[in-house]
């Protein structure tokens, strides 16, 4: 027993050392609180003020004046440090020590045991400040007043008590202050808690803000915030990037551009979003500037307090490229497929076709209608022709490789079309060529994309004009230009270009361009194709580069 209470001494001698350190280390905050609470007992104190006059004005007029003096100055005194907060901590102490004067000096004008009781009122008001040391001032004043004013009215007003009894006020005293003390203890540990989590929680939701500010700034998806109505309410930088609007032209208004924002748009997902908690879904949509993007969208609500929906948040990624390459992977899917189909049909297709040039051959040295065989043997070379450029497309071909001088390929080519580029008017100029360009290709395939390139320009210029090729060496690169003065591509058709059985041409296979890029491709190289309506086309081929020593 006698170890558990002196176990209980030490941690309250510990309690109260910490207390008086706790209370020469005042923070902003904490100084704040303490000048609210000296302005509460201010108010406090006028409220009795006021309580007790109006009592005494119906029992004991007289006493009046004296309460006036007395509680008047204790408020002017607890005013003066309640208009300085910097003071806080001191106008604390004042304010407990004043709270004994009105009640000391009712106690002496009336000698009464009712007034006697009310000296323990400034011990029970300093529990306000929640602090153990103003408790404990105020305990030891009240210990000091019950003794003088028992001892001095003992005879007026304990005439049946012995002068020893006022052990059981002063415990009483000590009671109460016992009692506030670990009131104070539990209460100042809850709050010190709460404040605690409230800054944790003060740090985490700043944390969070700045993460999610962060996010909405710096990520590159779009994101756009839209009430009810579909008004915008807030977008990021790299909504304005991709669809070419500026925030502060926005703001306030409806992005009629985007028809998924529109106000019946939003009703409808009002209503899905009531059963799910967020929505996902691609969509072609249009910019400001009228240019077509591919769009993968999740639809998220803001909710209010009550769960009711207020708001849309939309992100919205840009899957353009992506889609590109998912249509480039089918497309090459699909050309598999034709490949594999294309060599058997080719294989079949040939044989009947070199028996029926035979027999068309021989007929026609009898026939008197040799203009007939003629047509017959020309569309026969077509099927043949048709039925090569499938082989050419379907079978790996066993090339051979090697060195060979670019220069003698295009000199070759020129030679060979100039008498079809004279009937078409066409003039073939080539510009910027080296002596000696050198690859390493299959010069007969080479060749053939070449020819299948200035015959597609001299084509596209029924009324004459200049094919130019220009040729450059460029980072280890061989840079090959056919441009034409033609009618061009028109722009809704340039991608479909390269594609099986595509042409803009009456007669063509739309297979010759198609087996162009699959010869520069097998070569290491890359075939593109640039064209404007009314300008012409532009065909640029890349080719790797083979040094070669001087003299070798």
């Amino acid at each position: 027993m006698n170890v558990q209470l002196g176990s209980f001494l030490a941690r309250f001698a510990t309690d109260i050392k910490e207390a008086w350190i706790n209370e020469r280390r005042l923070n902003q905050e904490q100084r704040h609180i303490i000048h609210q609470k000296n302005k509460l007992m201010l108010v406090v104190f006028v409220t009795l003020l006021i309580l007790d006059i109006l009592t005494n004005l119906f029992i004991f007029p007289e006493i009046i004046p004296a309460i006036l003096l007395t509680a008047g100055f204790g408020c002017a005194l607890v005013a003066f440090f309640v208009l300085r907060p910097k003071l806080a901590k001191v106008g604390m102490y004042v304010t407990v020590c004043t709270s004994f004067i009105p009640f000391w000096v009712v106690a002496y004008l009336d000698k009464d045991i009712i007034n006697f009781y009310f000296l323990s009122m400034p011990l029970i008001m300093s529990s306000l400040y929640n602090r153990i040391l103003p408790i404990l001032i105020a305990s030891f004043l009240t210990c000091i007043t019950l003794s003088f004013f028992y001892i001095d009215y003992s005879n007026i007003v304990f005439s049946n008590h012995l002068k020893v009894d006022v052990i059981y006020f002063i415990l009483f005293s000590i009671f109460v202050t016992i009692f506030l003390l670990f009131s104070s203890r539990l209460t100042g540990s809850l709050l010190e808690r709460a404040e605690k989590k409230e800054k944790q929680t003060s740090l985490e939701l700043l944390s969070t803000k700045e993460y999610l500010e962060a996010y909405f700034n710096n990520t590159t998806d779009s994101i756009g915030v839209y009430d009810l109505n579909g008004t915008i309410l807030k977008v990021n930088a790299s909504f304005e990037k991709m669809f070419h609007v500026s925030e502060k032209d926005i703001l306030g208004t409806e992005t009629s551009f985007l028809s998924f924002t529109s106000a019946n748009s939003l009703r409808v997902f009002l209503s899905k979003l009531k059963e799910q908690k967020q929505l996902s879904f691609e969509l072609l949509t249009a910019t400001k500037e009228e240019n077509h993007i591919d769009l993968n969208i999740t639809l998220t609500p803001v909710k209010d307090s009550g769960g009711e929906i207020i708001a849309f948040v939309f992100l919205m990624k840009d899957i353009t490229d992506k889609k590109r390459t998912e249509e480039a992977l089918m497309q090459s899917e699909k050309l598999s497929v034709i490949g594999e189909l294309a060599a058997g049909v080719a294989h079949e297709i040939r044989n009947p076709v070199t028996v029926l040039k035979g027999f068309v051959h021989l007929l026609s040295k009898e026939s008197r209608e040799k203009e007939f065989f003629t047509i017959m043997d020309k569309e026969l070379e077509r099927i043949n022709q048709i039925t090569n450029e499938f082989m050419a497309l379907a079978k790996p071909q066993a090339i051979k490789i090697k060195r060979q001088n670019l220069k003698e390929l295009i000199q070759e080519v020129c030679i060979f079309l100039e008498s079809e580029a004279f009937i078409h008017q066409v003039v073939m100029e080539v510009v910027h060529f080296e002596e000696y360009i050198w690859l390493e290709c299959e010069p007969n395939q080479i060749k053939q994309v070449l020819i299948n390139l200035i015959k597609n320009g001299m084509e596209a210029m029924p009324d004459g004009g200049k094919i130019t090729i220009d040729t450059q060496v460029v980072d280890g690169y061989v840079n090959l230009v056919i441009k034409d003065e033609g009618n061009g591509i028109p722009e809704e058709v340039i991608n479909k270009v390269g594609q099986p059985f595509f042409t803009t041409k009456e007669q063509g296979t739309g297979l010759g361009l198609m087996v162009s890029m699959k010869i520069i491709e097998n070569h290491g190289g890359q075939l593109t194709i640039q064209s404007e309506e009314k300008v012409g086309s532009t065909v640029e081929i890349l080719l790797p580069h083979m040094k070669v020593k001087v003299g070798e």
